[in-house]
């Protein structure tokens, strides 16, 4: 059994692409998540063989009964608070524990400059610690803890899965679209359609052969979102009709269910709908994971922390009108401009794969694998 603990809510995301890293390699009856009741219901969206419970209380006989229960083979404890007692009892089990995402704020309270004593007590069953950062680790060090448990690694955060696509239609849809410029507006909402039309028709007189693939967040939108489209002047091609992307088409909806992977896939350049009005963004992690740059609006929630992360090495352009739109895209759809943020984005949001490769080992194996670094 594989047991990893989230420590706490900012960790779900993070802990979320662990699990499903480990599944893919393991029985996801042998993985078990642990945290407490205010995030359980997040890992409601891992499959339904994965065993979801709430920490126990850190107690000596709950500890206990836990560990007699699930017999854990490693642990992996992503921050959060310590849990001595269960921790204890963990080292007595011979459990190979790691800790991840340690971090100062976590392990100290009141600011205090030293690493106190329950502290140095609740890191000692751990056979590595993984510090966010370096004074975490220069306090973890200077408090006791042996240098050779402790690797700096900075914050393991998530990473995204890739939207599953087909490849015989990404074959096809490449073939259609030869070398013609297009970028691609995902999930817009009703309100967003006449924003897009007008940014494709600025875009449009840089660029004559530009095509514009859109997808309404609502399926069932299509056939008006294509009329709309109509009136500002576009041919279109409608894809739940049977069109194919034809050269006299200047706009195509793409309104097929469950295709979003294959357009992120095959076309270089993103607008995340939702963004210029109400609706919900959705992840911008989406389309970077299989190659294509995104530009957004500034209504960014729930995901302002990872557009950040994107915006912060320059992988993402934000717009605030349908003009500003129109502007980036036709700036945008250089292959040079596209090719750099596509590849900053990519680094970012991989960085930290080697790292969660090595974890996943740790954990399947229950020891560090032979030749990691220490």
């Amino acid at each position: 059994m594989i047991w990893v603990h989230c420590g706490d809510e900012s960790e779900v995301a993070t802990t979320l692409s662990l699990v499903t890293r480990l599944i893919e390699h393991s029985d996801a009856t042998n993985v078990l998540v642990t945290c407490g009741s205010a995030c359980i219901r997040a890992f409601d969206m891992l499959p339904t063989d994965v065993t979801r419970i709430e920490i126990p209380s850190d107690s000596p006989t709950k500890c206990r009964a836990f560990l007699d229960e699930w017999e854990p083979q490693s642990l992996i404890w992503n921050g959060g608070a310590l849990r001595p007692t269960l921790l204890r009892q963990v080292h007595r089990s011979c459990v190979y524990a790691t800790l991840i995402n340690a971090r100062t704020a976590g392990l100290v309270q009141n600011g205090s400059r030293w690493l106190p004593r329950a502290t140095r007590g609740a890191v000692a069953p751990f056979n590595r610690i993984l510090a966010a950062d370096g004074a975490t680790a220069t306090r973890l060090i200077r408090g006791g803890v042996p240098a050779e448990k402790i690797e700096t690694t900075g914050p393991i955060l998530e990473e995204p899965i890739a939207l599953p696509y087909d490849q015989y239609e990404l074959t096809v849809m490449a073939e259609a679209f030869e070398t013609r410029p297009t970028w691609f507006a995902a999930n817009v909402t009703k309100a967003e359609v006449v924003h897009m039309a007008a940014a494709h028709l600025a875009a449009s007189r840089k660029s004559h052969r530009l095509l514009m693939v859109l997808t309404p967040r609502d399926l069932d939108d299509a056939e008006q979102a294509a009329q709309v489209l109509r009136e500002a002047g576009f041919k279109v091609g409608v894809r739940s009709q049977g069109d194919d992307p034809e050269a006299e088409h200047q706009a195509y909806i793409a309104d097929l269910p469950d295709e979003l992977g294959l357009w992120y896939r095959l076309i270089p350049l993103t607008f995340m709908g939702g963004t210029l009005s109400s609706g919900g963004a959705t992840s911008p992690f989406e389309p970077v994971i299989l190659g294509s740059a995104v530009v957004h609006g500034t209504r960014k929630a729930p995901h302002e922390t990872r557009f950040a992360r994107l915006a912060t090495v320059q992988a993402c352009r934000e717009v605030r009108t349908a003009a500003e739109l129109g502007i980036a895209v036709s700036v945008l759809i250089s292959p040079e401009q596209i090719a750099r943020m596509a590849l900053a984005g990519w680094d970012e949001i991989t960085q930290n794969a080697e790292t969660l490769n090595r974890l996943v080992e740790t954990a399947l194996h229950g020891s560090e694998p032979h030749g990691a670094a220490s």
